[in-house]
């Protein structure tokens, strides 16, 4: 699934972005292309597929267009499709809110939710809407004062003020315009966009769980598909129409720009497009880098994964009020792992690290048949090789120091106080500010942090981690914990690092708030008379993750000077720039409505009907599909949104867009711009795609946007919602109920 990003998954995949050129050959509909640059698409060819609108209906920065329907909610995308600030995006995109909402009494994340009136729309907590406003290069103010003769870090740390000075000076806070300047083509060139953002949003009707994620994790990223994922939100202004804080005065907020919807349809090798805002793609990266994240980063999650889930489903099996809370996470990481499974194989499978090994001798090749070109390129990727090298001296070690720093907000906090501690003993001018008022912002967190704790499920993670860390090999030993376990083998090791797993976070000593925070009083040697052993271990690490960070800091400050340039050089080799990897803003995507071949003896039809649904219930999660939907499905009671037989009703679809996570909720639009479908996941055989573009495989699935409507309408008794759309190519039938 197109997932939005967790909590959990957004700190593995900062990591991913950091540490990940060659493009594989540009076939079928591969592109996230920026707004700024669809004049330079092969327009004629665009039209003769069935492109009927001009570009400037999609983007136009002088007035309004598509651009200004789609935005940013929360992980995902979604689009205005009223002037009444209705938003449709994906009920996977909205779950967390419906988790958040929810209690034992009231499950809205297993049985959905209904508003009848907009007083009944529910508070979307933590939520927001943000909306491009506009979008303009500003490479050469980013890169002012950047030199040849600069280090890296040096360089870093210039564009990152140069950066911050043009953010800054674009914000403007008391309007709910946010700035932010983005790096292009792997730091060659930056863009500022400027973003409205809205805080109060709401949920007006989303289906329930065996609707929106029918199937489940058995048909997450599977084809064929048979899932309603799609909720509708409210976003709410203040009375003056400019963003504003959730209260009952405040009102709908009215868009410069909303889709309307077509009832039309789709047929197989209909031209579709797609915009969003796609999470990240790393397609340009050398070959080290992919077989980095290929054969030892994603691995490390892969295993981590699978045991925070098998953690977390334990902990909630006894307490339904926390597996309820537990639901969103859960997900969020069964999702990633998944992604991460598939990646691998689909990599290894397509041998990417060899073909850009190939790619990159070429390109070697070519800087070797001209002095000057050796002058520019030649230590590129010998210098990339080199930082490659010494990375894979401290790996999985320093990704394993890392997880053990964050193995819970408990063992975090303990780390900061012995760290704050050993500060104070220094002398005064060697002190760090900035690590007195983290402590202070530590301390203040202990009750919230106490209140959503698991101590079984971290000392759960805390035993995998030691046990982990017990398999490195000799060059790679974690100190402090081999002085605590190393002399001991076999099941007395594993023994000893399960006892002491528990000891370190289920202390007895430190088992309220109170007893936590009154450590951050205590004098260092008075922390070290407690003999604690969550004070002593978290302090070894943290300090050990400091470490760390230093040398990821000055690894991606090395990467950072090198890559533009093989970017750079690539497309001198080749004759021009190729679209920019995704990074979460807002692009565009084309292509067509088409199935595929997933592997010997088998074909893929580009549709699903409700028939599929039916067939797939066993009355069993997640294959239990409601009552009232087989009643309707018995009594063929389709109302205006059925197949033109009568017999069924269209559910998902399969397009070449291409599209990556962060797309969840992206409107997929005929050639007149009208929205027949929603984005909600890729296809297995299609994974890897953050890595490389797979046209003959790689697949969009989308929702179509006729099962929304009879959903909302004929199951869900959102019907009324259907009033404030723009409803293109409809039956009769529904124009005069409308």
């Amino acid at each position: 699934m197109t997932s939005k990003y967790s909590r959990v998954t957004a700190l593995f995949l900062s990591l991913l972005i950091t540490i990940s050129l060659l493009p594989t050959s540009v076939l079928g509909d591969e592109g996230m292309f920026l707004p700024d640059t669809l004049n330079e698409l092969p327009i004629k060819k665009l039209q003769q597929r069935g492109l009927k609108i001009p570009i400037t209906d999609i983007y136009n920065p002088n007035g309004p267009s598509i651009k200004d329907a789609v935005v940013i909610v929360d992980g995902g995308t979604g689009e205005f499709l009223s002037n009444e600030g209705l938003l449709l995006t994906n009920h996977h995109v909205a779950f967390d809110a419906l988790v958040s909402a929810s209690s034992a009494a009231k499950d809205y994340a297993s049985n959905g939710y209904l508003a009848k009136t907009r007083a009944e729309e529910l508070p979307a907590q933590g939520y927001t809407c943000q909306i491009t406003q506009d979008l303009k290069d500003v490479t050469a103010d980013v890169l002012k004062g950047v030199t040849d003769s600069m280090s890296p870090q040096e360089r870093s740390m210039t564009i990152a003020n140069n950066a911050r000075s043009i953010q800054t000076a674009n914000a403007k806070p008391a309007e709910g315009i946010t700035a932010q300047v983005q790096a292009l083509n792997e730091g060659l060139s930056y863009y500022l966009f400027t973003y409205l953002t809205f805080v109060d949003v709401r949920i007006v009707y989303a289906p329930p769980k065996n609707i929106g994620f029918y199937g489940g994790d058995p048909d997450n990223f599977e084809w064929p598909r048979h899932d309603g994922d799609f909720t509708f939100m409210r976003v709410y202004a203040g009375p003056d129409g400019k963003p504003a804080p959730y209260s009952v005065n405040n009102v709908p907020y009215k868009p410069k720009k909303f889709l309307s919807i077509s009832m039309a349809g789709v047929k197989e090798n209909d031209f579709v497009m797609v915009m969003g805002y796609p999470g990240s793609t790393r397609r340009y990266r050398e070959s080290y880098s992919v077989a980095y994240n290929q054969d030892v980063f994603m691995p490390f999650l892969i295993d981590l994964f699978h045991e925070q889930i098998d953690g977390l489903q334990e902990a909630g099996k006894a307490n339904r009020e926390l597996q309820i809370k537990l639901q969103s996470r859960i997900f969020d990481i069964s999702n990633t792992l998944k992604d991460f499974e598939g990646s691998v194989i689909a990599m290894r499978r397509e041998g990417i690290v060899e073909t850009k090994r190939k790619e990159e001798a070429a390109f070697t090749q070519w800087v070797n048949q001209n002095p000057d070109r050796q002058k520019k390129y030649g230590e590129v990727l010998p210098s990339l090789k080199n930082i490659y090298d010494e990375l894979n001296r401290t790996q999985p070690r320093d990704s394993l120091i890392q997880q053990l720093n964050a193995v819970s907000d408990i063992f975090q906090i303990a780390g900061i106080i012995a760290a704050a501690a050993a500060d104070k003993e220094k002398p005064q001018a060697q002190r760090n500010p900035n690590l007195a008022m983290l402590a202070v912002r530590a301390k203040g967190a202990v009750p919230e942090v106490f209140a959503d704790r698991m101590p079984g499920f971290e000392r759960r993670i805390l035993a995998f981690l030691l046990r982990k860390a017990a398999e490195l090999p000799p060059s790679q030993k974690i100190e402090p914990i081999e002085k605590r376990f190393g002399s001991l083998q076999g099941e007395a090791r594993v023994r000893a690092e399960e006892e002491f797993a528990s000891t370190v976070l289920e202390s007895k000593k430190l088992s309220t708030p109170e007893s936590l925070a009154a450590l951050f009083d205590m004098t260092p040697a008075q922390l070290r008379e407690m003999h604690e052993h969550l004070l002593d271990f978290a302090g070894e690490i943290s300090a050990l993750n400091d470490q760390v960070q230093d040398r990821t800091r000055a690894f991606n400050s090395t990467v950072a000077k090198w890559r533009p340039l093989l970017v750079r050089g690539v497309s001198e080799m080749r004759g021009g720039m190729r679209y920019p990897d995704a990074n979460r803003t807002l692009r565009f995507s084309y292509g067509e409505v088409k199935g595929y071949i997933p592997k010997d003896a088998a074909i893929y039809q580009p549709f699903t009907t409700l028939s599929g649904v039916i067939e797939k219930d066993t009355g069993r999660e997640p294959f239990d599909a409601p009552e009232k939907l087989k009643q309707l499905y018995r009594a063929r009671d389709f109302g205006p949104y059925a197949t033109p037989d009568g017999q069924n009703v269209p559910v998902d679809f399969l397009s070449t867009t291409d599209i990556i996570g962060g797309n969840s909720g992206s409107p997929i639009m005929n050639g007149r711009g009208e929205q027949v479908g929603i984005v909600f996941d890729g296809n297995y055989e299609g994974l890897g795609n953050d890595f490389f573009y797979n046209d003959a495989k790689g697949r969009t699935i989308s929702v179509d946007i006729r099962y929304v409507l009879f959903i909302a309408d004929k199951f869900g008794g959102a019907g009324y919602l259907l009033k404030e759309l723009d409803i293109r190519n409809a039956p009769a039938s529904l124009r005069r109920a409308a």
